[in-house]
């Protein structure tokens, strides 16, 4: 009889950006069942995997998270797991809980990146205490890079003994048949944001919010398109209210959420990430592995996915003027931004393809199956 695993997250678009793979390659050998709030989702799970809905909300709420871990014991009760691997702060805070008053035997939880990394006081002090709770309740726990599995040991998150980064980091690797440069893509988005060719494209991907250094990179760009031709492309669902700020630089082009986004990696020049606080980064590699090279900021996370001067450039977090140097740099120095486009390629076949982590996790599922009662 195959041993059963349960995924939770809070959103089945964790499971659609990062989990299919694993579960794919989970599914030849175990019972797989995927709990999240699908609240009439279609399915996209590989035939034979189980969708259990289970509502959970983003927003902290007492009650609400109460009546979710009441529901979430009565599920696992009812299914005996033997494996619970829990995604996302929220989800893994209340996915652990559940697990450890089940009695399920094997409990994971992947952190990816702590919100309360940027936040001060009570604040800092109660969101900490609830990773440090999820991790203490897991029995195994993994992390998406090296320096924020440091960053976790060293604020005594978790402990070294129960932790472990697959690979070299990411939470599962780059699918290089997806993400892959393509000049009629790129001849697609140039022709569609008409763009003469002269310009140099930086591009931002990800959500608008403060917290991910838009404001100082639209700050950085306004003075460095006062000096070359330039455009700054963003990618991306406008979550803190910065459209208005956007609309108002000359030479940022707004795009919204694009579900082909390694079409945007084609025809850039160079990926932008200022943020103040990352896990890993996965679209740093997702962009290299259409040649595109990143500047962005030096923590924990970014620090893994790059290697300062050779396959991108670090830059100070929060600092405006450190970004618009660095960017003009970059601009006016082709040779030294198609080394790091080689090379950013090069790293990322050898490292962070989706075949290579999948079969880590794969390896680390085994070596934890071991510890079930036979």
């Amino acid at each position: 009889m195959r041993n059963k695993v349960a995924f939770i997250t809070a959103s089945p678009m964790t499971v659609k950006a990062f989990l299919i793979p694993f579960i794919t390659e989970l599914a030849k050998r175990y019972e797989i069942h995927v709990i999240s709030s699908w609240q009439g989702n279609e399915s996209f799970l590989p035939e034979g995997v189980k969708m259990v809905d289970f509502p959970i909300k983003r927003e902290p709420s007492i009650f609400d998270d109460l009546l979710s871990l009441v529901q979430l014991i009565r599920i696992l009760k009812a299914e005996k797991y033997d494996i619970v691997h829990s995604f996302t702060p929220k989800a893994g805070f209340i996915g652990q809980i559940a697990s450890f008053l089940s009695g399920v035997k094997l409990r994971f939880h992947t952190f990816t990146g702590q919100v309360w990394a940027t936040q001060t006081g009570l604040t800092r002090f109660f969101l900490k205490s609830l990773d440090k709770i999820t991790a203490f309740l897991a029995t195994s726990v993994l992390v998406d890079s090296p320096s924020q599995e440091s960053f976790l040991i060293e604020n005594k998150v978790v402990l070294p003994c129960k932790s472990q980064v697959l690979g070299q980091g990411s939470i599962s690797g780059v699918n290089l048949s997806k993400f892959q440069y393509s000049q009629e893509k790129s001849d697609k988005i140039r022709s569609k944001l008409q763009l003469s060719g002269d310009e140099f494209v930086f591009l931002y991907a990800g959500r608008l919010k403060i917290d991910k250094g838009v404001p100082e990179l639209l700050t950085a760009f306004k003075n460095v398109a006062k000096k070359i031709p330039a455009v700054l492309v963003i990618v991306g669902a406008d979550e803190d209210g910065l459209l208005p700020e956007v609309n108002k630089t000359e030479g940022a082009i707004f795009c919204g959420f694009s579900d082909d986004i390694s079409a945007y990696f084609s025809a850039a020049d160079l990926l932008c990430l200022p943020s103040h606080r990352e896990g890993f980064g996965n679209v740093v590699i997702e962009a290299a592995a259409c040649g595109l090279p990143t500047l962005a900021s030096r923590i924990y996370g970014l620090s893994d996915a790059i290697v300062d001067n050779e396959t991108g450039i670090l830059h100070q977090v929060k600092d405006a003027k450190d970004i618009e140097f660095k960017m003009l740099s970059l601009c006016q120095n082709k040779p030294q931004l198609e080394m790091m486009s080689e090379r950013a390629l090069q790293r990322v076949y050898s490292e962070f393809s989706e075949h290579v982590i999948v079969e880590e996790f794969i390896k680390f599922y085994e070596l934890q199956e071991r510890k079930l009662p036979k």
